[in-house]
């Protein structure tokens, strides 16, 4: 199905800025974004769908069905496939981009809610926060283990160099920072061991990272803030106020832009960086 949609602008809580706001699904809970940042994809929780945005025209270039209850989304590397956690049940599927239809679909015996991949090799992480702890797959080839003992991680992230990945614990108010060149090495429920932990402001919900590994995005559900950190001296470097319930975020691979989405607005904005 394919739509045209104009975006329209809208200012944040302060009333000093004004981003654009392109109108989505019912519900958007989750956004990736390309490797090549010409689409971003948007869950949308309440309506089972998922919408691509062109990026380079901020315009919705289609949407289609996916699930009962999407959540978590991630793309490929190569842009051909999309993961999606439906988690109102205990699968992630897959999705091909260029058609939007069903390829893979991988019952994980528990209930997903963020995703993210992980590089060098590439794994898919998969948040399970009723069980603390993220599942580990190799691309839903296989799955292989889960790290244990995370604290209600709802959104994942991972460094394009493949280093690191980042859980934002929910309740904890803190995002949990991990090494993730050894994630192909666990085999069944292994304790996480993190190498950091940062403190964030309440209600850490979507993460994302720029592609330097520079940059922390953090979307604060249901505060409508999103908080900018700074990784090499864990500090905030800023406070973006963003109206409409922000759950996800991602940013562009060329680091010009953050889209969030807005769960209570039906809206994905977009930010200039």
């Amino acid at each position: 199905m394919s739509l045209s949609t104009t975006p329209t602008a809208g200012p944040d809580r302060a009333g000093s800025q004004t981003y654009e706001t392109i109108p989505v699904g019912e519900g958007p809970h989750s956004v990736a974004a390309s490797s090549d940042g010409r689409r971003v994809y948007v869950s949308n929780f309440l309506d089972g769908t998922v919408t691509a945005v062109d990026t380079p025209a901020n315009t919705v270039a289609t949407a289609f069905p996916v699930a009962v209850g999407p959540y978590g989304v991630a793309v490929d590397p190569p842009g051909e496939r999309l993961y999606v956690a439906e988690q109102s049940s205990t699968v992630v599927k897959v999705f091909d981009t260029a058609t939007g239809g069903e390829t893979i679909v991988t019952d994980m015996g528990a209930r997903p809610y963020g995703l993210a991949i992980a590089v060098h090799p590439e794994q898919l992480l998969i948040a399970n926060p009723i069980d603390d702890q993220v599942m580990i797959s190799d691309l839903l080839t296989k799955s292989h283990g889960a790290l244990t003992g995370i604290d209600f991680p709802v959104g994942l992230a991972a460094s394009a160099d493949g280093n690191r990945f980042y859980a934002g614990n929910y309740f904890a108010n803190t995002v949990s920072v991990y090494d993730a060149t050894e994630l192909i090495e666990v085999d069944g429920p292994t304790p996480a061991e993190p190498l950091d932990v940062i403190t964030v402001d309440r209600g850490p919900y979507g993460l994302a990272v720029d592609r330097h590994g520079e940059r922390l995005y953090v979307a604060h559900f249901p505060f409508d803030t999103v908080s900018v950190i700074d990784l090499a001296g864990e500090a905030p470097l800023r406070t973006i106020a963003v109206s409409g319930g922000p759950r996800g975020v991602a940013v562009s691979p060329d680091g010009t832009r953050l889209y969030v989405t807005n769960f209570f607005g039906r809206t994905l904005t977009v930010i200039p960086l």
